[in-house]
Parts: structure tokens; sequence; C-alpha cells
């Protein structure tokens, strides 16, 4: 039996099997889009999926320092001025709070066991009854910048109506938009890109992981850019001075 088995590739002299494809010929008559869709998921995307995916790889190029991500890389360019440990640095940064759509996209699983045979909206009912009760913030949901609503969200979710790959994860996140607005009257709380990857990667019948996958695809160009103006147009060694101590006053003996 063999030590390490794989259905991803198979490599051997002049010759890469990815996923059935040549990669000579996936390098000559495919694009990137179609080329990560099929290392990941293990299939080619037709052209409907090849186009919202590109929205979907275009929709995190840049947050700017409004993200962890981009300021935990930028910190570490500026201690360590190496391009791969501050890109990776950066990578670690994301999660449950910022970048990552695994939580929402476990929040619609729990919303579709909650909702059992019954509509969209009983579903997004029970489920935000729950984390409000709870006062659990529920993820997919706000922006510290777009308050109104998230642009990125609302345009790949136009692009997938356009598309006819609108599913029943995208009904069903819209439906707790609704519910939580009914139930709480906040209306500064909208579905933000985090949500709107998780709903997008369940109705293209992708796993959580594949789902982030290409967040973090979609992420890796704009955290790149700005560590290498970090290095190569920053200054070193960046520190925080606006900081506020809150200890005990400089009163202790030894």
């Amino acid at each position: 039996m063999a030590y390490f088995s794989t259905s991803v590739s198979e490599v051997t002299e002049g010759i890469v099997n990815l996923r059935g494809y040549s990669l000579a010929e996936i390098m000559r008559k495919a694009t990137y889009t179609q080329g990560a869709f099929l290392s990941i998921t293990g299939r080619l995307p037709d052209e409907a999926e090849t186009r919202l995916v590109d929205g979907v790889l275009n929709s995190l190029l840049d947050h700017g320092y409004v993200a962890s991500t981009i300021t935990a890389a930028r910190y570490i360019a500026s201690g360590n001025p190496q391009f791969i440990p501050a890109v990776a640095g950066g990578i670690l940064a994301a999660g449950s709070n910022t970048l990552s759509p695994e939580h929402s996209f476990h929040l619609l699983d729990h919303t579709d066991e909650l909702r059992g045979d019954g509509t969209f909206e009983e579903g997004a009912e029970r489920v935000v009854e729950e984390y409000v009760s709870q006062k659990k913030r529920l993820p997919g949901f706000g922006h510290p910048t777009h308050k109104t609503s998230d642009f990125r969200a609302d345009i790949l979710f136009d692009l997938a109506e356009e598309l006819g790959l609108d599913g029943n994860s995208i009904k069903q996140i819209q439906a707790i938009n609704r519910a939580f607005i009914a139930r709480t009257g906040k209306t500064n709380i909208p579905i933000n890109i985090d949500g709107a990857l998780a709903a997008i990667g369940r109705d293209l019948d992708w796993s959580a992981n594949q789902t982030v996958a290409f967040a973090v695809l979609s992420v890796l160009p704009g955290l790149m850019a700005h560590v290498i103006e970090e290095i190569e147009t920053g200054r070193p060694l960046r520190y925080i001075q606006d900081g506020d101590y809150i200890g005990e006053p400089l009163v202790k003996q030894l």
C-alpha cells in the first residue's frame, strides 16, 4: 500500500496530470480562474460559473488598513522585511472576525437544520432568535466601514442572479438579513462579503474549506501589494504610539 495517495495530481517526467487534465493543456487553453477552480474543486467550471468566480476572485483584492490581515502583514514586513513571512503572517490573521467565510458557511448549515421542511423565512427567524437571545454575533453580517450595505456582496448576488446561479443559500442568507432587521430594528448590519462568499460557495456546491480557499486566493494579490510597498517604500519598525496604559501606577517597590 502506498505511503501517500492523492486524487489531486500526478507528476512524472515532462507531465503533470492535474485532476485528469494535462497541465500543459491548461496552461495553453484555460484561464487562471478555470485552472484554480479545477485544482480546488476537481472539475472545470462552466461559462456561468467562470464568470461568477471571476467576480469572487476580484471581491477581496484589497481591504486597506481596516483589515487586520493587512495591518498584521505590514507590521511584520516593517520588523522583518522579507516577503514570504509577511504574507504568511497576514494570512494567519484571517479567521472568525475577518476574511474567512467558514463561520458564515456553518451558520447557513445550522439554519438549514433549524428550518427543516419550513420556509427560508422560518429558518431565518429561528436562527436570528437563537443568536439575538444569546447575544451572539451573526457571522457574515456587519462591517466597520460599509454600514448600509456591502457593495461587494450586492454585486456578487446580482451576478449570481444574472447568471442563474442564485440558489437556496443566497435566498436563505437574504432571509436572515430581513429577519434580523425585523427582530432588532438595526439596518446598519448588512450581509458582508464573508456572508456572501459563504452563500455563493454553498450554491456552487463547494465545501466550507473550498470556499475559504477561494477567499484566500482573492485576498492574496492585495495582501502581497501591501507587503511589497511596506518593504520597498515603508518606514522600518512601525510601532503603536497612541496606546493607553491602564495598569497600576509606578509606585511599587521590590
